[in-house]
């Protein structure tokens, strides 16, 4: 603790010490913001993802570079809420119907592009001279898009409403759950992890492990979703209905609700071993009609300042250093993992003949052959493998648990979490050169003057 004394006339003392925890929390968000602010604003200059900034500003001011902020820790657990809400939100927008029926399609191609993934994370791996397990690992952690990253740049160009962004989130939130297939494998490996995860185990050997604890959690996922579809069409309406007679004079009762009903099932979700934004992605797309625009406009408004925190907090997680002291293979084995989410998506986008149809997407079922097909799209092939390439969240989770399992070391964390930022900058660079022109912003950089009288 730094301490002083400071003697004025009159014999007036002043001493101070070093900040509380409390005002130390505060300097950290004040700096996070601010990193968040500039970096955002360069690389919206640059026309890239303000998403990649973010985590940009984070890993500059964070405790392996700058050293400002030392405990980003904190505040990644406060950012959580942000990713909660985010899915909320795009769930409460998407449409079901439209999902359910791309269903069984949609997890078939899912497989068939995390595969690929696979494969190019499992070449890079090779470049690395990483063993059978990092390999394994590192495959692992590049197979899986980030659904928060890719929901943020959905919502923020107001494409929620186009149905192309419902088969993104299926395929993201199938992802998702897939990753939790990884982490239950991954832990599988060292016996000393299984007696903290949350699932009843029989058996002792490793496949007995990793069946049971899969088989688990397939029955935990269902019982997710019928809980959901219980809650959302018998519960959740007569409550919202009996609400909006106190919207008007008691604002903070419906809101309340609305922040309840998703962490709620966020917190079934993480007991269940998923992702808690997975368990309020499922609920708010359960809510139809009325009742959804209702809880959109109650959650919406601070939906964002937990975001950025989770963004810049992520990037204060990632040490670039031990990343780039391999020296020039790490360039290749960014491209491998670029090329692996890119080849995936567009192998996506030509089996479902992807087109530029004027951004608008079909779902067809031939009923006599059972066939499933897609018209339209995001424009074509290449730009949905673009939307595909950020990793995220989940990928450093993987790392993360592998790093605390012994199982890979710091220089293997460090990479990870340098392929979040460059992956996502990666996506917003190739989205310029594979979708038709957007309009700029209505925001003008350019100081605007009053017209004289």
């Amino acid at each position: 603790m730094i301490q002083g004394v400071f003697q004025f006339p009159g014999q007036l003392l002043l001493s101070f010490t070093s900040p509380s925890p409390q005002v130390t929390f505060l300097i950290d968000l004040v700096v996070l913001a601010l990193s968040a602010l500039v970096f955002s604003l360069i690389f919206a200059r640059l026309k890239l993802s303000i998403v990649a900034g973010q985590i940009l500003g984070g890993m500059i001011v964070g405790p392996y570079v700058l050293g400002i902020v030392v405990e980003p820790l904190v505040l990644n657990e406060l950012s959580q809420v942000g990713v909660v809400l985010l899915l909320f939100i795009i769930g409460l927008q998407l449409d079901p119907a439209q999902l359910r029926r791309m269903l069984v399609g949609i997890t078939s191609l899912t497989l068939l592009e995390i595969g690929v993934s696979f494969a190019f994370g499992f070449l890079a791996s090779y470049l690395l001279r990483f063993n059978l397990i990092e390999s394994i690992i590192f495959s692992m952690a590049a197979s899986i898009s980030s659904t928060a990253i890719i929901g943020r740049i959905l919502l923020s160009r107001r494409m929620l409403q186009s149905p192309e962004s419902g088969f993104i989130m299926g395929l993201n939130v199938i992802e998702d759950m897939i990753a939790v297939i990884f982490l239950i494998l991954l832990s599988a490996i060292t016996s000393s992890n299984t007696v903290g995860f949350p699932y009843f185990i029989i058996g002792n050997s490793l496949p007995s492990i990793g069946f049971f604890a899969t088989l688990e959690a397939i029955i935990g996922g269902l019982a997710l979703v019928g809980l959901a579809y219980v809650v959302s069409h018998y519960v959740a309406p007569r409550i919202i209905n009996y609400l909006t007679y106190y919207e008007e004079e008691y604002e903070e009762i419906p809101f309340l609700f609305a922040l309840g009903l998703g962490f709620l099932f966020a917190a079934i979700a993480a007991l269940l071993g998923y992702s808690p934004g997975t368990g309020a992605f499922i609920v708010g797309l359960s809510i139809r009609g009325k009742q959804s625009k209702f809880l959109v406009n109650k959650i919406t408004p601070i939906k964002d300042l937990f975001l950025v925190l989770f963004f810049v907090s992520m990037g204060g997680l990632i040490d670039p250093s031990p990343a780039f002291s391999i020296g020039w293979p790490i360039i290749l084995v960014f491209a491998l993992l670029v090329m692996g989410k890119f080849v995936g998506g567009y192998s996506i986008g030509r089996i479902l003949n992807f087109a530029n149809r004027n951004f608008k997407l079909k779902t067809l079922r031939d009923a006599r052959k059972g066939t499933f097909t897609i018209e339209g799209g995001i424009s074509s092939p290449a730009a949905f493998g673009a939307w595909l390439v950020p990793r995220g969240e989940f990928s450093l989770i993987i790392g993360q648990l592998a790093l605390a399992l012994g199982l890979v070391g710091q220089t293997f964390f460090s990479l990870v979490g340098v392929s979040v930022l460059i992956t996502t900058t990666a996506s917003s660079v190739i989205q310029r050169f594979t979708e038709p022109r957007r309009a700029s912003s209505i925001y003008s950089f350019k100081e605007q003057k009053d017209p004289e009288e």
